[in-house]
């Protein structure tokens, strides 16, 4: 857990040198208990960045060719990822998802499953539906909204822990999943206008 704490300080040092960082909302994560942070997917800069964000150690689960590159499978097991395959459920990587809710830990969770081309949102996957249904774990959403390029502002807007209700339909749950980030982003980009 040292290295992860030290990585943590490292990314959020280095990435508040880089942009102008601003977060919104960071009081309204639960400091104990099962949670699943969910947030838009806009660079390869989200996760490290969210996760440096949270105030409790974060698991990540992260697509599985990522893990054939030079030490990143070093660095990943440091920061507590763990490898998902796409595109078919990934049967071991959902059991090792709800081990770490059931131990009362914390995922960063990408509902739309990859990056977004165009900047706009996308549907969200069933995934993170399913792990939160079956668990009855809070899931808090994050808004990312700005530019990662030098100097200019990232927000980050934090919204109110929810639940999602186990007889709700998969569809309704994963559009009530994307209006909870869709409301922060817009929130952000307000913030940004002004």
């Amino acid at each position: 857990m040292v290295v992860y704490w030290a990585l943590y300080w490292a990314v959020r040092v280095v990435l508040s040198l880089y942009f102008r960082v601003r977060v919104y909302g960071l009081e309204r994560v639960p400091r104990e208990g099962p949670l699943i942070v969910i947030a838009n997917h806009r660079s390869g800069f989200d996760p490290p960045m969210v996760g440096a964000l949270m105030p409790r150690p974060v698991h990540f689960m992260t697509k599985v060719e990522l893990f054939s590159y030079p030490l990143l499978p070093l660095v990943f097991k440091y920061v507590q990822a763990y490898p998902v395959r796409r595109g078919r459920p990934d049967r071991q990587a959902i059991r090792h998802s709800l081990d770490i809710l059931r131990r009362g830990e914390v995922i960063l969770l990408f509902p739309e499953g990859h990056r977004t081309e165009t900047g706009d949102l996308q549907e969200a996957r069933s995934g993170v539906v399913y792990l939160a249904q079956k668990t009855a774990c809070q899931l808090i959403p994050i808004g990312i909204s700005g530019e990662y390029r030098f100097r200019r502002t990232i927000r980050y807007v934090v919204g109110e822990p929810f639940t999602i209700d186990p007889q709700m339909s998969r569809r309704e749950a994963q559009t009530l999943v994307m209006e909870k980030i869709r409301d922060l982003v817009q929130e952000g980009e307000s913030m940004g206008r002004r």
